[in-house]
């Protein structure tokens, strides 16, 4: 990962207002979690709002990417931004006034803050390859990661502190701030003018600008893989990150909470060496097959993954000491692969979409992918109060195997032949 690149005006503000955004809001999410805890004793009624967050994404999504291609992408940035930070000052208002908020307040609060989001995310995807060179984006695709893992990383520690000492107030105000530093980050950005510029709005045009996009994804193989990738991705290996991780560790393992906290933590560091290894890496090899094999190997660490909670190799131990730490290891294995794959698919997609079409693109792939979330999560989640773990897992692992068997000839030779042509018209 060239970090020299941080060096140019325009990656580094960037990059100052990913992370000051991203620490209030993983930190405000996460006390949020603590604080519906607090009032109602229920896990379950914050995880009904996180439910309701992913709605304005499936269905507002489409049509969003539309608008991002239509307007000024760096208005767009920052009055979201200032929006956001509005939103949330009237909730801190509101909390100082009552000394408390409802549970029907955080629930609107998250999903004003999802709608805001619907629009920001397609939008602050098109900034890095609009102000980078081709040759910089898997770089400047891992300096975001590394920024994105030291917010995921350090938010949850320092919200589980503030919260402990001064409750929710704090981190409302923590976050709204955090808006407006990474909007007056936003505004001296040098983003160039992609947008189409509509003078007059209709449906007429929406309809055109949409199907234009539609089209441009069927006539793209690589895109459409890229969608299935992150579809199975999304509904097999997430549920085993977000649900697997939790059941091994604390129904089969019956490890402390400081021990899960240290699966969780690793899992999080792994992503901090990634970017540095896949710059290392796609220096020698075609990004296409860094990207495949990343992948693949994350089918075959979370199959290595299902040995741990098997009973077979529990009964080879006295105590849960070593199995702990196989599933420590092996957990930063996946973290390492899991990101390098992101990372890699990621600038296949830049690379491959043209900016003025990011929008529309982006968010289909969006929408597509994270439909997948919830009910990979309600199935698995079935699955591993029915099922035993170790196939649970197994089966997470054949799903992401097979997906990328079927397509590793079709991928390869579509990328491979993409940048050959780069290199002969060069």
């Amino acid at each position: 990962m060239n970090v020299k690149l941080l060096k140019k005006r325009d990656l580094s503000l960037l990059m100052t207002g990913k992370l000051t955004s991203l620490l209030g809001s993983s930190m405000q999410s996460f006390a949020l979690s603590l604080y519906v805890l607090k009032i109602t004793g229920s896990g379950i009624k914050f995880a009904t709002a996180l439910v309701i967050s992913i709605i304005p994404q499936l269905i507002l999504g489409p049509i969003a990417g539309v608008f991002v291609d239509w307007f000024d992408r760096k208005r767009i940035l920052v009055y979201l931004d200032l929006f956001a930070g509005i939103v949330v000052s009237i909730f801190a208002f509101i909390y100082m006034a009552n000394g408390s908020l409802s549970l029907g307040s955080v629930y609107s609060l998250v999903i004003l803050l999802s709608i805001i989001n619907v629009l920001f995310q397609p939008a602050v995807t098109t900034v890095i390859p609009a102000i980078m060179e081709r040759e910089e984006l898997i770089d400047a695709n891992g300096i975001n990661t590394f920024f994105t893992s030291i917010g995921n990383l350090l938010s949850p520690a320092l919200a589980g502190v503030l919260f402990g000492l001064y409750g929710l107030f704090p981190i409302l105000i923590i976050n709204c701030i955090s808006f407006f530093v990474s909007s007056l980050c936003e505004m001296f950005i040098k983003i160039p003018k992609l947008n189409k510029n509509i003078q007059k709005l209709s449906f007429k045009k929406f309809s055109t600008d949409f199907t234009e996009g539609l089209m441009f994804i069927k006539n793209k193989d690589l895109i459409i893989m890229l969608m299935i990738i992150a579809l199975i991705a999304n509904f097999a290996i997430d549920p085993i990150f977000s649900i697997g991780f939790a059941f091994v560790s604390k129904q089969v393992l019956k490890v402390s909470d400081f021990q899960y906290g240290m699966i969780e933590s690793v899992f999080v560091v792994s992503m901090l060496f990634s970017p540095f290894i896949c710059s290392k890496i796609v220096k020698k090899y075609e990004i296409s097959k860094v990207a495949f094999w990343s992948f693949l190997l994350v089918g075959v660490f979370v199959g290595v993954l299902s040995i741990v909670p098997a009973s077979f190799f529990l009964n080879l131990f006295a105590s849960n000491a070593v199995p702990y730490i196989a599933m420590l290891c092996i957990v930063f294995i996946i973290g390492i692969f899991s990101t390098i794959s992101n990372i890699c698919m990621g600038t296949l997609f830049q690379k491959e979409v043209p900016l003025e079409m990011m929008g529309r693109v982006v968010t289909l792939l969006n929408t597509v992918s994270m439909a997948a979330l919830p009910l990979g999560r309600f199935i698995f989640g079935l699955l591993f109060d029915n099922v035993p773990p170790n196939m649970c897992i197994l089966i997470a692992a054949l799903l992401l195997l097979v997906t990328m068997i079927y397509f590793t000839k079709k991928l390869l030779n579509t990328s491979s032949n993409k940048e050959v042509k780069e290199k002969i018209t060069a």
